[in-house]
């Protein structure tokens, strides 16, 4: 066994992140839907983790020989035990975690992403393939709990946590978190933490046309609060800028925003709204042209958000825009999929919204997108004069066939609307308008979803004046029927 040193530093992830690269209308990664039921039980490897003294690298192994022999071999004294368990043989719903090394380097790294190991390969010096380390799950069981990868760019180093106190110390130590890689049983058996936040931002349009003291508070108070709320996901509903000028200077005020947000490792998704693309000219008028492919001309917020900044992002409908895209997270240990959904879309954006809902059967699906409600609560039947299908069209062709499809948000019109619709498949779709167009405050819809009492609340606070909306955006509802 080599000296073990991890990858070198985050700007190599941003070369090999899938958010760098499109997913075409006929291709979606593949995900648990094509994957039998997991056997818990299969994950009792213990996977330990030693550490070499000297500069700070890392060792996970199922092989209890290699770890006994790293500390007299190689120098990894530091026992930390067992940091998880694994499986040690394929089986049902479980993926290889590969192990590779890098001869210029002196470096392993381990990953269950078969395209991040080709590139490591063929673009970051790992050319010595050890094979598979371990097996583990892509994706979230209730038995199971999220491998985190932690990245330090100062020591050039990654670590893998599992408990919220291994994160927390990292964290604290100048640790960035990278995000969940992959699901392993626990060494013990941990409580599952089934409550969490998911966070819609309405229409933010009013807040950067001449400064952006408003969403850079939101956007602060979202970071600061991330662990005391348990944020996990961020939504936007679109109409994020009021209109593009010349200098884009609403978009690098909504960006700079944004950036708090990167920089508390919170994944986040924009729905775009009419106002954010090339339809829109200064002070709200229509732009002179073809007022449907304006409609579709986001170049400029293609550029200030591109694919890269959506650290969830798992595919797209076309090749480097996130006009159309999809992300996948793990919480309440349950798989959610969120698709953001053009503005009155394009029939062929409708039936790639399809074929990826429908290749995520244990996901449980949030959509967000810019006109879906009415103000009163129902689902629009129009498509502005200018799009081209209706919410309803969208919502019929690709949303109400499916049994996992459980969130709908939208705003353009309006302030704040609820209403709950059925699917074909008898499931519960929970629909909310949430718009305001506020000027002098920062409304923020948190959902707090608990998925062992199946339950989710919702309310609309108000971070700048510390008010919560008392307008029906408050309530609680029960005998949810999550995915599991």
């Amino acid at each position: 066994m080599s000296p073990l040193r991890f990858v070198a530093s985050l700007s190599l992830w941003g070369v090999l992140s899938a958010c760098g690269g499109g997913t075409s209308p006929d291709e979606v990664s593949e995900t648990a839907s094509s994957k039998a039921a997991l056997d818990c039980a299969a994950l009792s490897a213990p996977v330990y983790h030693r550490i070499r003294a000297s500069n700070g690298d890392s060792l996970y192994t199922p092989n209890a020989n290699e770890a006994a022999n790293a500390a007299t071999n190689y120098g990894y004294t530091d026992d930390r035990g067992v940091a998880f368990r694994a499986s040690g043989i394929a089986g049902t719903g479980l993926s290889p975690v590969y192990r590779l090394y890098s001869p210029s380097r002196n470096e392993h790294f381990w990953t269950i992403d078969a395209a991040e190991k080709q590139q490591l390969a063929t673009q970051g010096g790992f050319t010595t393939d050890e094979g598979t380390g371990f097996f583990a799950s892509t994706t979230a069981e209730p038995c199971l709990v999220p491998v985190y990868r932690y990245a330090n760019d100062t020591l050039r180093k990654h670590r893998f946590a599992t408990t919220a106190a291994e994160r927390a110390a990292l964290s604290a130590a100048g640790w960035v978190d990278e995000g969940i890689k992959f699901h392993v049983a626990p060494t013990t058996a941990q409580p599952v933490d089934t409550k969490f936040t998911l966070v819609i931002i309405p229409d933010t349009q009013n807040e950067l046309v001449t400064q952006s003291t408003l969403i850079d508070h939101r956007m602060q108070w979202l970071a600061d609060n991330k662990d005391a709320l348990d944020i996990r996901f961020v939504g936007h509903t679109g109409d994020m800028a009021n209109w593009d000028t010349a200098d884009h200077i609403q978009y690098v005020r909504a960006s700079n925003a944004f950036q708090k947000l990167d920089a508390a490792g919170i994944p986040y998704a924009i729905a775009i709204g009419n106002h954010d693309t090339a339809a829109t000219c200064p002070g709200g008028s229509a732009c002179p042209g073809n007022v449907n492919a304006n409609l579709r001309n986001t170049t400029t917020f293609n550029t200030y958000f591109p694919t890269t900044r959506f650290r969830a992002l798992a595919g797209v409908f076309e090749a480097g825009k996130c006009d159309n895209a999809y992300h996948t997270f793990s919480a309440g240990g349950l798989n959610w999929l969120v698709i953001n959904v053009e503005l009155w879309a394009r029939t062929n954006a409708v039936n790639w919204v399809k074929s990826v809902v429908e290749q995520h059967p244990r996901h449980n699906v949030i959509v967000l997108t810019h006109s879906h409600q009415t103000s009163s609560g129902g689902i629009e039947q129009g498509n502005g004069g200018y799009g081209n299908n209706s919410p309803q069209y969208v919502f019929n062709t690709a949303l109400k066939p499916y049994a996992n499809v459980r969130f709908i948000f939208s705003g353009h019109v309006g302030t704040a609307a609820y209403s709950e619709v059925t699917g074909t498949q008898g499931n519960k779709i929970y629909q909310m308008l949430t718009t305001y167009h506020d000027g002098s405050s920062n409304p923020t819809r948190l959902i707090e979803i608990d998925t062992a009492a199946n339950t989710f609340s919702s309310r609309v606070y108000l971070p700048y004046t510390n008010v919560e909306k008392q307008d029906g955006t408050k309530f609680t509802i029960s005998n949810v029927n999550w995915v599991r």
